[in-house]
């Protein structure tokens, strides 16, 4: 939810940002220098002692000022990375290397709740964080009982200020065990229409393309001001503010887009696409599965919406031949060119639409995988 801090906060919580950044960059930069130092010597390399934040501390006074938890949040958020990283190599999937943080991108920080130190009063719409002398008040309606464990306070691009709340809740609902087959829905994703399925589509507003003019003469302006220059700001925060828009428009569309598939179907089946591979062989699809929508963020928020209401998501296998596979007879149509949209089965002579036909073949797999599981299919 969004905060409104005073001028006073706004330099506690700039000063904390700062800290956590300068921490998490020194912290980097050791590891980076002792990783070049020891490189030849493994068994040296894995028994190195790094500094703590307390040294850190030490070194840097002014660190004593801002939260003592937000600075060991950044601690366990740069050790993350680092497994993440090295757990990425094993499994061969791509997890970039750390980076140093900029004063100029985003700025965030994670702080834990103990002892109370963190209260959240929904009558007068405010919330009290460490090391903040007072209240900051805050623009939102929902409420909870559940206690708080963290928060993480973040400052956008444009000096807009926001908090992430985590809270812990049991969720009392069962996984069906029954499905009816009307209430399962499969679709094909689609770049032009997003997704396709049996007598229903879901229309991508492709917000990024419809905002490209605009953007372009936002970047034109930005290049042609003096750097330094305070019109050079103004041109700048007008660009970010733009781009927070086409952001903003993105993410509401794909909640309202996955509710409305989380409440129509009790289970939703997709298949599993390699993006990365459709981003370097289609120029034009790739603007559209990374700029217009995200499809990994599309799948991770429809997943937990299905499953808070014990609905299920399936995902066929990318080499499932969905598409070129008969949905009446079976024939498997194996000259199916990708450019071809439309197409005649030469055994039943039905006539298939190429996405709606994939959306029926993809059900029916999808129903199967169900069945394994032990799910009961009613027709």
């Amino acid at each position: 939810m969004r905060i409104y801090p005073t001028g006073v906060q706004k330099e506690m919580l700039k000063k904390t940002f700062g800290c956590c950044r300068l921490l998490w960059n020194q912290m980097l930069a050791e590891r980076n220098g002792v990783y070049q130092l020891l490189k030849e010597n493994s068994e040296a390399l894995r028994e190195h002692k790094y500094k703590t934040e307390k040294e850190y501390k030490m070194e840097f006074k002014f660190m004593k000022e801002v939260d003592s938890k937000a600075l060991q949040s950044t601690t366990r958020h740069l050790l993350e990375a680092f497994n993440n990283f090295f757990k990425g190599l094993k499994e061969t999937r791509k997890v970039g290397y750390p980076k140093f943080k900029s004063k100029r991108n985003k700025q965030s920080y994670t702080t834990y709740n103990i002892n109370a130190n963190i209260k959240i009063d929904f009558t007068n719409k405010r919330i009290k964080l460490p090391k903040l002398k007072t209240w900051i008040k805050y623009r939102d309606d929902r409420t909870f009982a559940e206690p708080i464990r963290h928060v993480t306070v973040l400052k956008t691009k444009s000096g807009k200020y926001f908090v992430a709340i985590l809270i812990e809740k049991e969720l009392d609902i069962a996984p069906m065990i029954e499905l009816r087959e009307d209430r399962i829905g499969a679709f094909d994703m689609s770049a032009s229409e997003f997704l396709v399925g049996e007598g229903e589509d879901f229309c991508n507003p492709r917000f990024y393309r419809s905002s490209e003019a605009k953007l372009k003469r936002l970047h034109r302006q930005l290049s042609r001001k003096k750097k330094g220059s305070q019109n050079r700001w103004k041109a700048r925060l007008r660009l970010v503010r733009y781009y927070e828009k086409i952001l903003n428009q993105k993410h509401d569309w794909v909640h309202k887009t996955t509710f409305n598939l989380a409440k129509k179907y009790d289970a939703v089946i997709l298949e599993n696409l390699n993006i990365q591979a459709m981003q370097q062989f289609n120029s034009g699809l790739s603007k559209s599965v990374s700029l217009d929508f995200s499809w990994h963020q599309f799948i991770t928020i429809l997943k937990y919406k299905l499953e808070w209401r014990g609905k299920f998501y399936q995902e066929v296998g990318r080499f499932f031949p969905s598409s070129k596979l008969c949905s009446t007879c079976g024939y498997k149509n194996k000259s199916l060119e990708l450019a071809e949209r439309e197409w005649i089965c030469p055994e039943c002579s039905v006539h298939h639409l190429r996405d709606e036909n994939t959306s029926i073949n993809l059900k029916k797999e999808g129903i199967r995988l169900l069945q394994e599981k032990g799910i009961v299919i009613i027709t």
